[in-house]
């Protein structure tokens, strides 16, 4: 049953366990939909450019109806919103079987991927908004664990099932459908919002300027990882094998540390962590090209890696909550939410860029730009914001 009820009480360790793994569940489906897509689209003959549109639709899909979700939920009831995008991707998914043509799987990745992408940022909102401020970032870390875990459960699970036919298309439409009764049974549904934001995002300009920030830059760094990294381990000379498991290499590490992470910011404040965490990254760019001859050595940077780089996502969206509540914070979050799909968008072409000016160290070199740029941007307002107070 789908409803909305307004937070009287903070969202407790077990509702965030419910919602967290709703939200793994949903993040199966969108591993196996990558897995499954971005192949059978080789399979058609589809060129490489081709390819990195359909796969670049989620992220337009975000980056169109994010902007509009506050808007959304001031005049309907969140439970339905989200009841509505997991119809939207289990309805959108069987058209890939269905219809074999490049331009028509645009279509449906546009709407199965932006769907699903919608319900995670309603989902982040939900806990930056009813979750105390003293667990907030451990309750977000949870939930990233539980989306990574379920991204690469999903992934794995196709070449289980194989690429050809209904079964893989059944498998991603199986698991939306199990999310959505994962998220109809919990008790209460994401706050309900009754106003217009009271304070403009020009508040943004304070500290929780750090937190947007964040947003884009691991947007732009996302494809490193998960893109174009396999590429790079090769042409350093390794095997396929060491490229594919250097990518669940930097998964698992996000899977270990988020939750560690999240307490210690938690305890210790969000600025430290974050400026810990992006020093940590960006000294992991220095260590990665000094493994080209040992893989288990680059396996090992990939999971400190991976660890250091999602605890910046996610704590970067909890900081949000420390300045905003009510409908000020879904107008924050939607900000972070279209700026994460800014950043989803413009850097793989930069990245790409980078490891063709300079192959393959340019990959290296354009992430550690990144972290160096949030280190600056994090040490500039803080200073700012210390003479201001």
């Amino acid at each position: 049953m789908w409803r909305i009820v307004r937070p009287a009480s903070p969202l407790s360790s077990s509702d965030i366990a419910g919602i967290s793994m709703a939200a793994g569940l949903l993040a199966a489906a969108v591993g196996a939909s990558y897995a499954y897509v971005d192949l059978m689209l080789n399979r058609m003959g589809a060129s490489g450019t081709a390819i990195g549109l359909n796969s670049a639709m989620p992220a337009l899909g975000w980056l169109l109806a994010t902007p509009l979700m506050p808007w959304v939920l001031r005049r309907f009831n969140p439970g339905m919103v989200m009841a509505g995008l997991l119809l939207t991707a289990a309805v959108a998914f069987p058209g890939f079987e269905l219809l074999h043509d490049e331009r028509a799987w645009m279509v449906f990745r546009f709407l199965f991927g932006g769907s699903c992408g919608l319900v995670f940022r309603l989902v982040e909102y939900w806990i930056n908004a009813a979750t105390p401020d003293d667990r907030r970032s451990r309750y977000i870390g949870i939930y990233g664990v539980c989306f990574c875990g379920g991204a690469a459960v999903g992934a794995a699970a196709v070449p289980l099932v194989g690429f050809q036919g209904w079964p893989p298309v059944l498998l991603v439409s199986a698991l939306v459908g199990c999310s959505a009764a994962a998220f109809g049974r919990l008790r209460r549904g994401p706050p309900a919002i009754g106003d217009s934001p009271e304070r403009p995002l020009r508040s943004l300009s304070g500290i929780a300027f750090i937190g947007v920030v964040g947003a884009l830059l691991f947007g732009m760094f996302e494809p490193v990882p998960y893109a174009l990294m396999p590429v790079y381990v090769v042409r350093q000379g390794m095997g396929e094998e060491w490229a594919a498991w250097a990518a669940s290499a930097f998964l698992l590490g996000q899977v270990v540390f988020l939750v560690p992470l999240g307490v210690a910011a938690d305890r210790l404040g969000k600025i430290p962590l974050l400026a810990f965490c992006a020093a940590g990254a960006l000294g992991m760019t220095l260590v990665i090209p000094e493994t080209a001859s040992a893989p288990q050595a680059l396996l090992a940077a990939m999971f400190v890696w991976g660890g250091f780089a999602g605890a910046l996502y996610t704590i970067s969206l909890a900081l949000l909550a420390d300045v905003f509540d009510g409908s000020d914070l879904a107008a924050a979050n939607a900000v972070f939410g279209t700026l994460y799909a800014v950043g989803s968008l413009s850097g793989a072409p930069l990245h790409g860029a980078a490891m063709d000016w300079r192959d393959p160290q340019g990959l290296m070199i354009s992430a550690a730009v990144l972290f160096g740029v949030f280190l600056t941007a994090l040490f500039w307002r803080t200073r700012r914001t210390e003479r201001l107070a």
